[in-house]
């Protein structure tokens, strides 16, 4: 990973972007928080969850985030890029920034948008010869302003993503495994065997790019929202992981909206064990493990193109989408 930085944008917007600091991380949960409020989002990361990932695998603070923060200590603006280290098929850098609410329409938005493009494509110049270079970025589709943003710099739509929730309330639909399938919950010493498959189970949906042992021990076994007790995985006859919903908690989320919920967080059956149910065999399951744990509502998130045909399983279940988020896309400059 290249640490060189480009200019940071000052000039257009007369305030001061520095460098992210893991001290300014409150800050920035109270930036997310502000946000969330203002622009309905229903996740919002914990605290713990952006100290946990600071040190982020695919993105150096110090040269791929930046943050405007007010005398009073407020942070109004914040940028971040993230590229996987080791691309393999795509060299895709993925921009995060958020506004203030009450900052907005003072040129930040912008100016954290061109200095993220700039930025990103520096990152990717480091990526393979032969490799694709692309930026992307995304907004729900109820936010008009930052849809025109991206617009506006040349950014178009590419993919459609669904949060979609189910009632637990509402009886569950009596699925279990086929033959020959076990039922298994997640214990420490399946954590390697879970990596392994998970990769595998996603390595052709799309834009994914492998995750790392460190990606796996930060954003998933090690994750703050992580319910092993709540995860479920599908074993074969020989003991192989055929499938597994990786289940989460999003406890802070849940107490911020009033939403009592569990989150499917990640549902994959590898290749060889496609279209024998294990997918709604496990959805099933999950739900019938959030409501026994005292969650009345089930959520997870959807690509809308999925090639496993995921929103129809997930439609035939009882979930029904909730949320739309549009990914864009635009080619990295250079």
């Amino acid at each position: 990973m290249t640490t060189q930085t480009v200019n940071t944008p000052t000039e257009t917007t007369g305030s001061m972007w520095r460098p992210l600091r893991y001290d300014d991380l409150p800050a920035l949960h109270a930036l997310t928080l502000a946000v969330a409020a203002a622009d309905g989002h229903d996740r919002v990361d914990t605290l713990r969850s952006l100290q946990d990932g600071f040190h982020d695998p695919w993105s150096d603070p110090e040269a791929d985030a930046r943050i405007v923060r007010l005398p009073d200590g407020a942070a109004v603006a914040f940028a971040r890029c993230f590229a996987h280290p080791e691309p393999e098929h795509e060299a895709t850098a993925w921009l995060w920034f958020d506004v203030h609410p009450e900052h907005r329409g003072r040129g930040l938005e912008t100016a954290a948008l061109a200095w993220l493009e700039a930025r990103a494509a520096q990152r990717l110049r480091g990526a393979p010869a032969g490799l694709k270079r692309t930026l992307r970025t995304g907004a729900p589709d109820h936010l008009a302003a930052r849809i025109d943003l991206l617009r506006s710099r040349g950014f178009t739509p590419v993919r459609y993503f669904y949060r979609m929730r189910r009632d637990l309330r509402r009886p569950i639909p009596a699925v279990s495994l086929p033959e020959g399938f076990t039922l298994r919950g997640y214990a420490p010493e399946l954590s390697e065997a879970l990596f392994r498959a998970h990769n595998e189970a996603f390595a052709d949906h799309w834009g994914h790019e492998a995750e790392t042992r460190e990606d796996w021990e930060i954003f998933f076994v090690g994750a703050d929202n992580f319910r092993p007790d709540l995860t479920v995985i599908a074993l074969d006859a020989s003991g192989e992981i055929a499938a597994y919903s990786f289940n989460r908690v999003y406890a802070d989320d849940n107490a911020r909206t009033g939403e009592n919920a569990g989150h499917i967080g990640q549902v994959g059956t590898r290749r060889p064990w496609r279209k024998k149910g294990l997918a709604s065999a496990l959805v099933c399951e999950s739900m019938r493990r959030f409501r026994e744990a005292g969650f009345d509502m089930a959520t997870l998130g959807v690509d809308a193109e999925n090639p496993t045909g995921a929103l129809g399983i997930y439609t035939r279940l009882g979930f029904e989408v909730a949320w739309r988020f549009i990914t864009f896309e635009k080619p990295a400059a250079g």
